[in-house]
Parts: structure tokens; C-alpha cells; sequence
């Protein structure tokens, strides 16, 4: 059986801050991390994890396919395109961040 965890591609920034906030939220959850505050750990991770898919929303991958002098060259990316889902989960993100963050201070 294949492990999940190897196979992930975490290649951009926001795919990194779903893994850590993600991973962060479940120890948190289980009670791993008796330290620090429960509440506002858990909003700041949710504001982390909605954050990190709303830009992933945002930024779908796009390919071009050019030819220049008889040669075809094939081009991929990642460019910011709005999209109204990905924007409300970046604002609901941003929101919860706010509220967890605020309340450590």
C-alpha cells in the first residue's frame, strides 16, 4: 500500500501552509500540544487551512503550447486567476486568522 504522505507535491507556499496548519489542528485537536492555547490554535489553523485553498483556488495551472521556428515548446504555470470561490475562502481564512491571532496577543 502506497503512504499518502510521500506522494504529496508540496511545491508552493500555500500547499505548505494547508500541511503544517492541517497537521498542527489535528495534534491540537487531540490534545498533543497541552501548551498552548486550544481555542485560538484551532482558529488560527482553520484561518491557515482556508487561506492555503483559496489560493490554490485562485491559482490554477495553465499551459501554453507555442512553436517558434519549427520547434514546439510547451510551457506550464501557475498564474493568479480570480475566481469568487477562492476569494471567499481567502477572506474567510484571513477572518479566522484574524480571530485566532488576536486573542494570543
Amino acid at each position: 500500500m502506497n503512504n499518502p504522505i510521500q506522494s504529496l507535491k508540496l511545491d508552493y507556499w500555500y500547499k505548505v501552509i494547508i500541511s503544517l496548519c492541517t497537521v498542527v489542528f489535528l495534534a491540537t485537536a487531540a490534545g498533543l500540544l497541552p501548551n498552548i492555547p486550544t481555542k485560538e490554535t484551532l482558529l488560527t489553523c482553520l484561518g491557515g487551512i482556508f487561506l492555503g485553498l483559496g489560493e490554490w483556488k485562485n491559482h490554477p495551472i495553465n499551459t501554453h503550447i507555442t512553436q517558434v521556428a519549427g520547434y514546439t515548446f510547451k510551457g506550464e504555470g501557475h498564474l493568479r486567476k480570480f475566481s469568487l470561490t477562492g476569494t471567499l475562502l481567502c477572506l474567510l481564512g484571513l477572518y479566522l486568522l484574524y480571530k485566532g491571532l488576536w486573542h494570543l496577543i
